[in-house]
């Protein structure tokens, strides 16, 4: 890339790279009072009427200017925290540039985790009590709340209605009725109370009230949707079904017309493609990676014909670890094919079906099933179109994720055996089935058609009762996007918001378990191939604001100080609206607490938290510009197509990456239109050699991320120079916002791994258990020289700064060089002219 005249500022780094694990590891608390001698503290204006929120192309208050949101969430009962706890909780987010605060999973339990009273039906006076003054709290130092509706109440249950298979009673909330008007009849008791401490105003009309986010990660089209809808307890299999043939006939009218448009010249099943699995044919092949184990044997099936048991050894809990597949085989695009095989599980267990390339990148090809097996033999038969042609792909059985052998037998491929319309199916009597196996592609478009209609009716549907029957004058969101079809259903809310991790750990055994837990040592600068930058950036809609509400690299990744510093960059630079890190905390009690305690809650984790003041110049004060004046997504309108979108979905599922058509390099390398200025974004992400290194500066700021040794040569005419760790985060701001070179004040923010005193990891370091360790929480301290511009000859002072943003000791600064030592014990250094 041509960097030449991008910005003033431009640094160049050279590295003399050491082991990260050899590094010496400081403490370094940051309290939960907020020192007044902090010299890092961020001002900040109560909000006014004018600072009322609207949603245009991007948000904007009632005198006109621009709003970006820079946040955080609180869970369960976080939410509610006593009356001086809020003051307290609320000048510390506003001190570290926070101007906004989503309150989730208030609606999962009741009181004091939750809103709920002991009944289930109604509010607790005390949680909306404490929720109210903390709003106001919030409100008086310029910090902005975003309510969430439904996140975790099981409605169902306080009805007494069948419990639905998923969690959180998702999916079914979006089409049962009964469960819709409970959702409306919460909203109405949350946002129509009148709040004492804010004039006695409802909370619907609140300024303070910026955002009403519908339900939480819920859509007909989330992970794992289809397995889900084929299992639906009966009472809501039956509200679907009926739902769904209402929707035929009033589009095709009747059942010949139906039959004309499904029963398409199909394809007669042809040929097995795959060898037989006891044939000894190499294409069979037994995939095991990292620590997982198993091995073959013979097994005869329910009809005494050749089967295999693949008997598990060892699990790590990464389900594509152990695989059985077939390789070799030749598919063409766009042609439907059909697998058929016996299998059963002594102890019942999933396991997931997929067709990919069996060669990289390993894409998949148009099939990806769980299936439920149980301790008898079942026959499944699973269809898909071929999403390319590719001459090597494999039909592929993975079971790392979970312990339990596993039988397979009669294992069958072919090309052909779709299903348009059954000789018993009839519109008429109401009698056409929602899921079948084999469908043909028309039919698969009708249900996926069905389905997104179905899901956008709700949406628009609760957005009209929020705004109009209960006068709610926030912006209002429905869910984050699933794929093509869920940004279709999103396309009328306010804008759209989206959710990622990266490394979100993994529970091989038990949901949650505590002590059974697995987070990959990956740092995303390392992998930008599969990074969720990209994703979150192809999620855009043309003309709509865009959010991502929760974000995080969980603790305890070595890699987690990335996770800022990264996130504020790429958001300025796509010119997002909004990005929240989830979360502050889950906890009402521990405010003072000076250890990690999770893997989310970022209040006491100064490899988060420490680079919030750096996120909020970055991103929320604009120190970065766009680097293009729209997002790479323009061909997604609210005005495409839904059909269009359909065929996209069923292409690519959730992939909207993939979908875009853009491959992700072309999201580092976007230009604004008509030329650029040193304040806009200039962006490079590569890896070398497997080091990774990401770069995001403008004239005002400047981000990296990744592998130390990297840094020399990203820059032109200074230098940095860092003796350890090996990997690191930097991010140099511009507190005044001026140029670096006309900067006054100069925050310089770095840091390498975080954790606890005494914390216990595993030989890989991929979890800690239970054991934690305690306080106080520990920095890997960056060590090296940061040569800044210099600027007419003026003196420059570099004091490092304690956990408490305030003063500590004076470094002599030379030529413009600021030496960052281990010895100083911080991650913060305030460089002054």
């Amino acid at each position: 890339m041509n960097r030449r005249c991008l910005m003033r500022l431009v640094f160049s780094v050279s590295v003399l790279a050491a082991e990260a694990c050899a590094s010496e590891m400081v403490p370094f608390v940051i309290p939960a009072a907020v020192n007044p001698d902090s010299v890092i503290r961020m001002d900040w204006r109560e909000l006014t009427e004018q600072d009322r929120l609207t949603a245009k192309e991007h948000f904007f208050t009632a005198s006109g200017r621009r709003v970006r949101l820079w946040g955080v969430n609180l869970s369960f009962g976080a939410n509610f925290p006593t009356h001086r706890d809020a003051e307290r909780i609320a000048e510390r987010m506003a001190a570290f540039g926070v101007n906004a605060v989503r309150c989730h999973h208030m609606d999962t339990a009741g009181w004091p985790q939750g809103i709920w009273d002991e009944t289930g039906r109604e509010l607790h006076p005390e949680a909306v009590d404490r929720l109210d003054y903390f709003i106001d709290q919030l409100a008086r130092r310029g910090i902005y709340t975003n309510l969430n509706l439904h996140v975790g109440k099981k409605h169902s249950a306080a009805l007494g209605l069948p419990e639905p298979t998923t969690d959180y009673d998702k999916m079914v909330t979006l089409f049962t009725p009964e469960l819709i008007q409970a959702q409306k009849d919460y909203a109405r008791k949350l946002l129509t109370h009148k709040n004492p401490y804010r004039g006695n105003i409802r909370c619907a009309e609140d300024y303070a009230v910026a955002i009403v986010e519908i339900t939480n990660e819920n859509s007909l089209f989330m992970w794992g949707a289809e397995n889900a809808l084929r299992n639906l307890p009966p009472f809501y299999a039956d509200i679907l079904e009926q739902q769904y043939n209402a929707w035929l006939k009033k589009k095709y009218g009747t059942t010949e017309k139906l039959k004309q448009a499904w029963d398409k010249p199909i394809q007669p099943l042809g040929d097995n493609l795959l060898m037989p699995v006891d044939s000894g044919s190499p294409a069979w092949f037994l995939e095991q990676h990292e620590q997982a184990r198993a091995r073959l044997a013979a097994l005869p099936d329910e009809n005494g014909g050749k089967a295999v048991a693949i008997e598990i050894q060892n699990i790590d809990g990464t389900e594509w670890h152990l695989q059985y597949n077939h390789r070799q085989l030749k598919l063409q695009q766009e042609r439907y094919y059909t697998v058929r095989f016996c299998a059963k599980a002594p102890t019942p267990r999933e396991i997931t079906v997929s067709v990919t390339q069996a060669h990289e990148p390993w894409e998949n090809m148009g099939l990806y099933q769980q299936v439920h097996l149980t301790a008898e033999w079942q026959e499944f038969t699973l269809g898909f179109t071929a999403t390319r042609s590719d001459g090597n792909a494999r039909l592929n059985f993975a079971f790392g994720a979970d312990v339990g052998d596993i039988g397979l037998g009669n294992i069958f491929m072919a090309s052909g055996g779709q299903i348009g319309l059954y000789p018993d199916e009839s519109l008429e009597n109401g009698r056409v089935a929602f899921m079948v196996d084999r469908p043909i592609k028309s039919r698969q478009l009708d249900r996926m058609m069905f389905l997104a209609e179905t899901e956008k009716a709700f949406f628009d549907g609760m957005r009209a009762f929020i705004k109009k029957d209960l006068n709610c004058r926030a912006m209002v969101t429905g869910t984050i996007v699933f794929g093509p079809l869920g940004l279709y259903v999103q396309s009328d809310m306010d804008f759209i918001d989206s959710h990622a991790y990266w490394q979100h750990p993994r529970f091989p055994n038990r949901p949650w378990d505590a002590g059974d837990w697995l987070i990959e040592q990956k740092a995303m600068s390392r992998f930008p191939e599969q990074a969720a930058l990209f994703e979150l950036a192809a999620e855009r809609l043309a003309q709509k604001p865009f959010t991502v509400t929760e974000y995080n690299h969980p603790a305890p990744l070595d890699s987690q100080a990335e996770c800022v510093p990264m996130i504020a960059s790429f958001a300025a630079a796509q010119d997002w609206d909004g990005v929240w890190l989830y979360t502050y905390s889950h906890s009402s009690d521990q405010w003072n607490r000076a250890h990690l305690n999770s893997y989310f809650d970022i209040d006491s984790n100064p490899a988060k938290w420490g680079f919030m003041p750096a996120g909020a110049g970055i991103f929320r004060q604009g120190l970065m510009q766009p680097s293009r004046t729209a997002p790479l997504t323009d061909w997604l309108t609210a005005s495409t197509a839904a059909e269009s979108l359909a065929a996209l979905h069923l292409k690519f599922d959730r992939n909207m990456l993939a979908a875009s058509g853009k491959p992700w390099q072309e999201y580092v390398q976007a230009r604004r239109a008509g030329g650029r200025t040193s304040a806009v974004a200039d962006m490079t992400w590569d890896v070398i050699e497997n080091k990774g290194l990401y770069t995001c500066r403008s004239d005002a700021c400047f981000v990296l991320a990744g592998s130390t040794e990297r840094f020399s040569g990203v820059g032109q005419g200074t230098s940095v120079q860092i003796s350890s760790p090996a990997f690191a985060a930097v991010a140099i701001t511009a507190l005044d916002g001026k140029p670096m070179e006309q900067s006054e004040r100069i925050l310089i923010t770095a840091c390498g791994r975080c954790e606890n005193t005494e914390m216990q990891f595993s030989e890989d370091r991929r979890t800690v258990g239970k054991n934690w360790g305690t306080a106080p929480v520990l920095i890997e301290p960056v060590e090296g020289t940061i040569v800044l511009p210099a600027s007419g000859g003026q003196r420059m002072t570099c004091t490092t700064l304690n956990p408490d943003g305030a003063a500590g000791r004076q470094i002599a600064v030379k030529d413009a060089a600021v030496e960052l030592k281990a010895e100083y014990g911080t991650m913060w250094y305030l460089v002054e002219r």
